[in-house]
């Protein structure tokens, strides 16, 4: 099936799936993934049935487990939609919800189906949702078929794709690439090529160079009288003839290559690519860049706020510095805690274990072993565990420095195999899941095996 045939196929299992919406009279209740792809999957559906003028809730989860999807059966509804999360959990919804379900996913699926089922998914259609599309991209589909106006939420799905890893040296494919050339086109995105740092449009030039840890510049770094020192030592004025802060995108070509240039020597000399650095920006209409703005939605589900993440990807950006600023603080705190573990560690010829406990929040363990698998871990594969006291669940998160390995169906064969209400999945290049406490052992001697 060519490409266009399989966007159609999807177009048009979602408009099957946008008529039980259309119908249902009573009220619905959302529920999507915390982080920042299943937040702009929210915001797309909420928005949507505004539009539609529809009784509904929202609200988000961490993981969708028996316990999670048992408490949601004890809310009152009477259609229940999942965004971001639900196709590899449908005998458990099945079993448990009875009401019309709507699952809108881009996770491998389940083949489970029943009479109340509505599922939405780009692997029915040969399209690959590690890659190709998000759980926001699916979701902008399905809300196309149910609202013109949701062609306003375009950008989202671009969001949300760049939340989810799916732009690799910062290009698009797949559907991916037709939503984001849609989005040139109605200008909801604008594309162009310089310094990839954060703060580009919105932030004094000093403070991006500041709060800028990838390179990390010593004495620059976290340091703003450093950071503008180095600004003035490579001739940069911080303020313009008016007195004003200029930003990034104020500089001129020749101070912005000056600045790039001694950048990326750094960024290189720590391991990273130039490209990495360098390269394509798309700057939405909020002044924030793509990138960014997923890393600021992102840290809003991290630190347990998703709903602030939906009020921004509506419009309401208010406090997002704020955030951010919480959320760096938590991640160097974390990245700090588990260098010092350093030696408690259990590291294979395939894997590095991560073993962070109560000491690393679990909300946060699998940005640090993305952070630490840059500098830190040899391996091609590390998975991190983290807990909160008291509780009886471990989470496990699972990153790849390629793609060629496929976590998430290892995550999900392992989770199996320890049974007790363990799970996993997700993509190829990342993954997570759960496991019960004192389980983590197991894990280890599984997930090793099973590479």
């Amino acid at each position: 099936m060519d490409a266009k045939r399989k966007v159609q196929a999807l177009a048009d299992t979602a408009a099957y799936v946008a008529q039980a919406i259309e119908k249902e009279s009573g009220h619905i209740k959302i529920v999507s993934h915390f982080d920042a792809d299943g937040i702009c999957a929210g915001a797309i559906i909420y928005k949507t049935l505004e539009y539609l003028s529809k009784d509904f809730e929202i609200s988000f989860v961490k993981q969708l487990g028996k316990e999670e999807i048992v408490e949601i059966a004890r809310e009152k509804y009477t259609m229940l939609i999942f965004l971001d999360v639900g196709s590899g959990q449908l005998a458990l919804i099945r079993e448990h919800i009875h009401v019309p379900v709507v699952v809108v996913d881009h996770h491998p699926p389940e083949e489970c189906r029943w009479d109340k089922l509505f599922h939405l998914n780009p692997h029915h259609a040969g399209i690959d949702g590690a890659n190709e599309i998000s759980g926001a991209g699916v979701a902008y589909v399905l809300a196309r078929s149910l609202s013109a106006q949701s062609k306003s939420l375009i950008d989202l799905a671009i969001v949300g794709a760049a939340g989810d890893m799916q732009c690799p040296k910062g290009i698009f494919c797949g559907v991916n690439l037709l939503l984001l050339e849609d989005a040139e086109y109605t200008g909801a995105i604008r594309c162009e090529k310089g310094l990839k740092l954060f703060g580009r449009y919105t932030r004094p030039v000093h403070k991006a160079i500041e709060y800028c840890t990838e390179p990390f510049i010593e004495n620059v770094s976290g340091n703003e009288s450093g950071a503008v020192q180095f600004l003035s030592e490579l001739g940069i004025n911080v303020v313009d003839k008016k007195g004003k802060w200029r930003k990034l995108c104020d500089l001129t070509a020749d101070e912005e290559k000056k600045l790039s240039t001694v950048l990326v020597v750094e960024y290189v000399a720590c391991g990273g690519r130039a490209d990495e650095l360098i390269g394509t920006i798309y700057k939405l209409k909020n002044d924030y860049d793509v990138m960014e703005f997923s890393s600021v939605l992102n840290a809003c589900g991290r630190l347990e706020k998703p709903l602030l993440g939906v009020k921004m990807c509506l419009g309401a950006c208010e406090g997002s510095e704020d955030v951010l600023l919480e959320y760096r603080r938590k991640i160097a705190k974390a990245v700090t805690c588990a260098r010092r573990m350093r030696k408690s560690f259990i590291v294979t010829d395939k894997v590095t274990y991560v073993m962070g406990g109560s000491s690393i929040d679990e909300n946060v363990i699998g940005t640090v072993i993305s952070i630490l698998l840059k500098r830190d871990i040899k391996t091609q594969v590390a998975v991190g565990f983290g807990c909160v006291k008291g509780e009886k669940w471990v989470k496990v998160s699972l990153r790849a420095k390629s793609r060629g390995v496929d976590l998430g169906d290892a995550a999900h064969k392992v989770a199996a195999q320890i049974g007790c209400g363990a799970y996993g999945g997700g993509h190829s290049g990342a993954a997570g899941g759960r496991i019960p406490k004192g389980s983590e052992m197991r894990f280890v001697e599984l997930f090793d095996g099973f590479l």
